[in-house]
């Protein structure tokens, strides 16, 4: 399953790459060390939050738009949630569920 770093990552590079930024543009405009950026895009290190408002600031973007990420979550991901989170309802809120999925 793909963690939440590891889609913020993909995220920031996606909006990197959209904006024709290199790694090390970015590197520059943030004031951070490029193996950091790396790091960041890889889903190995989170950002911390003065650096992460500076990359959203450099890239033009909000935090509603990076952390909106379902795009890169697999169907078997999103399987995988949506089991996590069933198993976790009580039986009468399951058998709403049930019915509305039955309804589809």
């Amino acid at each position: 399953m793909t963690t939440k770093k590891e889609l913020l990552g993909m995220r920031i590079k996606e909006f990197r790459e959209n904006r024709k930024f290199t790694q090390d543009k970015l590197t520059e405009m943030v004031g951070i060390d490029p193996k950091h950026l790396s790091r960041i895009e890889n889903g190995r290190n989170y950002p911390s939050f003065e650096t992460l408002e500076k990359i959203l600031d450099s890239l033009n973007v909000s935090y509603e738009d990076i952390f909106n990420y379902s795009h890169f979550i697999t169907k078997d991901d999103m399987i995988e949630q949506i089991n996590a989170k069933l198993s976790r309802l009580n039986y009468e809120k399951l058998t709403f569920i049930f019915k509305m999925v039955n309804e589809i």
